[in-house]
């Protein structure tokens, strides 16, 4: 068992959250030193001084890493890095996908990353 850390299109209420549906959510947890980039119908997480990502931490098995490697396209549009996240009680080795390709033009949200918290659709979703 592994943690994974997702922050966009697999959070609850997001339009591939149903891919998570067999994993145990642990708890909401945030990404320091990462910012969000609007892609136009998911976001990208890239290293940004400053700026915080908002998510949710799963607890998940070897198999489901597989397919959430398949559905993020890893190794080509993210890739996969086991980072610290912290939750409210404690903090998370988990996996991130972080942003592979380049975020030249596109817009960097909030510094604060709340936006996420409250789920909302992305911008052009």
């Amino acid at each position: 068992m592994s943690y994974l850390f997702t922050y966009g299109t697999l959070m609850k209420g997001q339009r591939a959250c149903y891919r998570l549906e067999n994993s145990r959510y642990i708890a909401d947890a945030v990404l320091h030193g990462y910012g969000l980039y609007e892609t136009g119908s998911f976001p990208a997480a890239v290293p940004v001084e400053g700026f915080d990502v908002y998510g949710e931490v799963y607890e998940i098995d070897d198999e489901m890493l597989r397919d959430c490697d398949e559905y993020e396209d890893e190794g080509y549009l993210y890739v996969r890095k086991l980072l610290e996240v912290e939750a409210k009680d404690r903090t998370y080795d988990a996996w991130v996908y972080e942003y592979n390709r380049s975020v030249k033009g596109m817009e960097l949200r909030d510094p604060t990353g709340k936006w996420n918290m409250e789920r909302k659709p992305y911008h052009g979703a």
